[in-house]
């Protein structure tokens, strides 16, 4: 399993690299071609690797603003799984699904590449802001910022993550909104 410090230091580098932290951006600089079609009511969303060149399929189902933390997670596929896409590829069925180590791998390479340690912490000291408020700010679900809190929190800041998302919250959802309820606390 990969370490919290070396997913970051992988998001720091790609950013510095490429100079944007917008996935669509570093996967046009990387030559991984994304897709956007019509992939039925279950896949949000699939990564695979063919002759050394990396493909994300996105589902035309999904909202543009879901589409762009669906990349960030395929990417981090692609940075920290590339050599299990060639086997088998991921599909993003039960996206965030914390049990299975890749999975929570690249959930936490979308949070560190689309939300910035400078300005969530501006948010947090200086804003009077509740969690669900930073998120919708970031255009992320909660969940996301709370993988967000958990690096920072291995970086030697104080927080503690908040809420931990349901296996299966995204299972029905296509527009990226969230309701309390479809979190649980930590």
């Amino acid at each position: 399993m990969t370490s919290l410090l070396s997913i970051s230091r992988k998001v720091e580098k790609l950013i510095r690299k490429y100079r944007t932290s917008d996935p669509r951006e570093l996967c046009d600089a990387l030559d991984i071609h994304v897709s956007v079609r019509d992939l039925g009511s279950v896949i949000k969303a699939y990564y695979f690797c063919q002759s050394r060149i990396g493909y994300i399929a996105l589902n035309s189902r999904v909202s543009e603003s879901m589409r762009r933390i669906f990349i960030a997670h395929e990417l981090g596929h692609d940075r920290l799984h590339k050599k299990l896409a060639i086997l088998r590829g991921f599909q993003e069925v039960e996206f965030f699904d914390i049990a299975r180590p890749t999975e929570y791998e690249a959930n936490l390479f979308a949070a560190e590449l689309l939300i910035s340690d400078k300005e969530l912490l501006g948010m947090l000291n200086y804003d009077e802001k509740s969690f669900f408020d930073v998120a919708q700010e970031f255009d992320v679900p909660a969940p996301l910022l709370d993988f967000k809190l958990r690096i920072l929190k291995n970086k030697g800041y104080h927080f503690e993550p908040l809420y931990i998302a349901n296996g299966d919250f995204l299972k029905d959802s296509t527009d990226g909104c969230f309701d309390e309820v479809d979190f649980v606390r930590a």
